[in-house]
């Protein structure tokens, strides 16, 4: 288990080393709009999976169809792989149906000066979307205590948009080597035929800043010593 001191962590904030802290939007200062997003969707008419950068459908983008009706997606639990390869520079990914058979995305990473930080969200206002068993591993660490990331629409009594962050650290670049983020989505009851954006999981690559007083509180807080780095 990773433990951290009020000592070691004066001198992680101060340093460039990776101390990954779970967190919210309200915490951090975005430094730029420039994202790697990764997008999957309930759609049943159209492409459900996307690699991006921006949160804009273009022409240009990278999409992929893993499902193409209601009755693939309603109920269903696919696991999903984000990762980079830094030899190739490049971000794949991966959503492993039911059936175990597999989509691919792949697309080529350039112009980013740093990305720091994983935004995970869902969106579940036609359709309950759940996020379980994620992991991220690569550069020195194994992270697998991850809040509950779970939306569902409002008639099911539950939030409608569920979010959370791991930030690595204002001068840490994700982009420095190879990793791995890995979990399940599970699609339950749809309120229409076509969910579409209103039953999806997104994962973003951003840069941003924590400030340094609100950098100090989140290292000291119970999440980041549920946070484990993986030994030599």
């Amino acid at each position: 288990m990773f433990r951290i001191t009020t000592a070691c962590a004066l001198a992680l904030a101060s340093s460039a080393v990776a101390a990954p802290v779970f967190t919210t939007s309200d915490q951090l200062t975005p430094n730029s709009g420039d994202r790697i997003e990764a997008r999957f969707r309930a759609d049943t008419t159209n492409w459900d999976t996307r690699l991006e950068f921006d949160s804009f459908p273009n022409n240009g983008d990278t999409t992929g169809n893993v499902a193409n009706s209601r009755s693939n997606l309603e109920g269903g639990t696919f696991a999903f792989d984000l990762s980079f390869d830094s030899t190739t520079a490049a971000v794949s990914f991966t959503i492993t149906r039911p059936d175990t058979t597999t989509s691919v995305l792949t697309q080529a990473v350039s112009g980013f000066d740093q990305l720091n930080s994983i935004q995970l969200f869902t969106s579940g206002s036609r359709g309950s979307v759940t996020m379980t068993a994620l992991d991220f591993t690569g550069l020195g660490m194994d992270t697998n205590a991850f809040p509950n990331i779970d939306s569902q629409p409002n008639a099911l009594g539950g939030p409608q948009f569920a979010e959370t962050w791991l930030h690595f650290g204002n001068t840490f670049d994700l982009l420095s080597g190879d990793w791995s983020l890995t979990g399940n989505v599970h699609f339950d009851d749809f309120t229409r035929n076509n969910p579409s954006e209103g039953a999806k999981m997104t994962v973003k690559l951003r840069d941003t800043t924590i400030p340094a007083p609100a950098s100090l509180a989140l290292l000291g807080t119970a999440g980041l010593a549920a946070t484990r780095r993986r030994r030599a």
